[in-house]
């Protein structure tokens, strides 16, 4: 369900970054205007170590988050996803539970075209 922009006022607005990395998920919240509301990561929840990049992790962030949201009074949300972790559609998927209705996911993952230069050859 698309909606347009004019049919929706800025207050309900939302915008989510997830920074998704090999060994962490970092989510923060913010308006239109840049201001950031509130934001976590897999580590509020008292996961350490290697636990914290799992897929459950960062569905439960997105879940206490989503929350916070909804309760703020946001109903609509943009979200932008950064990196190659495991928490990148796990952290979608907690959002879409809470009820927040989702408009636009950007993908903004640098991604390389050539790549690292390749190490010289070993002389004997």
């Amino acid at each position: 369900m698309l909606l347009k922009p004019t049919l929706i006022n800025n207050d309900i607005l939302v915008s989510i970054s997830i920074v998704s990395s090999s060994s962490n998920t970092i989510i923060s919240v913010s308006t239109l205007k840049n201001q950031v509301l509130f934001g976590g990561s897999c580590g509020l929840l008292n996961i350490k170590g290697a636990k914290k990049s799992t897929f459950y992790a960062s569905q439960k962030i997105a879940i206490i988050l989503g929350k916070k949201i909804c309760y703020l009074g946001f109903k609509y949300a943009y979200i932008n996803i950064k990196g190659f972790g495991n928490g990148r559609y796990s952290s979608i998927k907690g959002f879409n539970s809470t009820g927040l209705v989702i408009l636009n996911i950007f993908d903004k993952t640098t991604v390389s075209f050539n790549g690292c230069k390749v190490p010289k050859r070993r002389r004997l």
